[in-house]
C-alpha cells in the first residue's frame, strides 16, 4: 500500500488533468498503466485483504485522468471480472434512477464506509492504452465503480457523495462480514466532522478523537 496517498492527504481533493492524446503511447503513461494494473491485481490476489475493483491515478499520487475498473465483478464480490484501463473517461449519459449501496475506499480511512446514491446505468467515453476512442454502457455495480473512480479525478471521494445528512459508518476490520449483511441498518456512525477533518489533512490522532 506504500504507493497510495494517505487518506488525509489534501492533494486527493485536486482535480486531475487530462492526458494529451499524443502522450498516451509515451513510456510515462504506459508505465503508469502497468503500475495501476500491478497494484490492482496485487490486492485482488490476497483473499485475506479487501480487493480492488477500481483504482484512479490520483490515489497513487499521479494527477492524470486515468482509471482502472473491473467491468465484470460479481455483486457478491466473490468472483473477480476483467480489469480495464480508461484514459480521460467521461460520463456522457446516465439514468435518472438512483440506487443506494455501500461503498468503501483505500483513499478514505479503512474503517469508514457509507451509503452512496449512484445512477443505475451510465454511458462513458474514454481512450484505451493504445489511444483508441471507446464508448461503453455499464449497469449496476460496474456503473457504480465508474462513478466512484471518475469522482476521484474530480477531487471527490464517496463521503462527499454521502453528504452531511447521509449515512457514514465506522466498521472495525473484524466486522466486515457482518457489515456486508447489515450495512443498511449499521448502528456505528462516523461523524461528518470526522470526514471534514480527514479531508482537510488533519493528523490521524485528531481524526480518531473526533470519530
Amino acid at each position: 500500500m506504500s504507493h497510495f496517498l494517505p487518506p488525509n492527504d489534501p492533494r486527493l481533493n485536486s482535480v486531475s488533468k487530462e492526458v494529451p492524446l499524443a502522450d498516451i503511447p509515451s513510456p510515462e503513461i504506459q508505465d503508469l498503466v502497468d503500475l495501476m494494473f500491478k497494484l490492482s491485481a496485487g490486492q485482488r490476489g490476497d483473499p485475506k485483504r479487501r480487493g480492488l475493483v477500481g483504482l484512479a491515478a490520483p490515489q497513487i499520487g499521479e494527477f492524470k485522468r486515468i482509471i482502472m475498473v473491473d467491468i465484470g465483478v460479481d455483486t457478491t464480490r466473490r468472483e473477480w471480472g476483467e480489469l480495464r484501463v480508461y484514459i480521460n473517461p467521461q460520463i456522457v449519459d446516465r439514468s435518472d434512477e438512483l440506487v443506494t449501496d455501500r461503498e468503501g475506499c483505500f483513499s478514505v480511512d479503512k474503517h469508514v464506509c457509507g451509503l452512496v446514491p449512484r445512477s443505475k446505468w451510465i454511458k462513458i467515453t474514454a481512450y484505451d492504452r493504445a489511444g483508441n476512442l471507446i464508448t461503453e454502457e455499464h449497469h449496476d455495480y460496474s456503473a457504480r465503480i465508474f462513478q466512484h473512480e471518475i469522482d476521484h479525478l474530480d477531487g471527490k471521494r464517496f463521503p462527499d457523495r454521502v453528504g452531511q445528512h447521509g449515512k457514514l459508518h465506522w466498521v472495525e476490520e473484524d466486522q466486515y462480514p457482518e457489515y456486508r449483511l447489515q450495512w443498511n441498518a449499521w448502528p456505528n456512525a462516523f461523524p461528518w466532522d470526522g470526514w471534514l477533518a480527514m479531508k482537510a489533512g488533519k493528523p490521524y490522532s485528531q481524526i480518531s478523537k473526533i470519530s
